[in-house]
């Protein structure tokens, strides 16, 4: 008959003790651990500047010959083809510069009248400017229902709320065509039918042909408004007026 095997004989051999952790090691690891939640908050802002149904990019458009300051189709936000001056804008609806210029352009307009016609069109700063081309797709939406004058104004009168917003703000640019009144239905096809986009993408490859660099960018009767201030854009169509 077998016997059991005889226990192991208890090991001489002490376990070792563990030292106390540093207060130097536990600060670097405190600190590793605060770099490691930075990162993270850092990439879910990234994701969300970039998610959301957000538009960051515009479809290739191929030119239809020379670049032109302005097309049949462009928008007008006061005037029209008869006006006695025609002052074209190409602007983005994120810059606060744009923002700045809506006032002395609207100064324009009040003193002026139908005289001097506004056309609008979209050189949205895609690299700088994440809203950019959603807030151009709000206003194209606002325009196909008549509306490009009040979007217009609303886009500028709210910009410094939903500019400073991360993530898409198509929601609060439908907030805005609602409050116009707009019809909500033919304004939400507007915005996902993709030939908003090619036509913002029109005005874009004309600014770029046309050598702009930034916005806003003025054009007065075709030519290119070489401005120092607004100031001197309301002097310009002053003596448009009297040519």
């Amino acid at each position: 008959m077998s016997r059991p095997a005889a226990p192991p004989a208890p090991s001489s051999k002490k376990k070792p003790v563990k030292k106390p952790m540093s207060p130097r090691t536990a600060q670097f690891i405190a600190i590793g651990m605060a770099l490691a939640f930075v990162a993270a908050i850092t990439l879910i802002v990234i994701a969300s500047l970039g998610g959301g149904g957000q538009t960051d990019a515009l479809p290739e458009v191929t030119p239809d010959g020379q670049a032109e300051v302005q097309r049949d189709d462009s928008h007008y936000i006061n005037g029209s083809a008869d006006s006695a001056v025609t002052i074209v804008e190409f602007l983005d609806f994120q810059c606060p510069a744009c923002a700045v210029a809506a006032g002395s352009v609207g100064s324009i307009i009040d003193t002026y009248g139908d005289d001097v016609a506004v056309v609008i069109r979209n050189f949205p700063l895609t690299s700088i400017h994440p809203h950019a081309v959603d807030s151009a797709v709000a206003f194209e939406a606002a325009a196909a229902q008549g509306a490009a004058a009040e979007m217009y104004r609303a886009l500028f009168a709210t910009q410094e709320q939903w500019s400073a917003n991360v993530g898409s703000q198509a929601e609060v640019f439908r907030g805005l065509a609602d409050d116009l009144g707009l019809d909500m239905a033919a304004y939400d096809a507007a915005v996902a039918d993709p030939a908003t986009l090619e036509r913002i993408s029109r005005d874009n490859a004309d600014a770029m042909g046309l050598g702009l660099q930034g916005t806003p960018s003025f054009f007065i009767d075709g030519e290119p408004a070489a401005i120092a201030s607004l100031d001197d854009l309301a002097a310009l169509v002053e003596q448009a007026l009297g040519e």
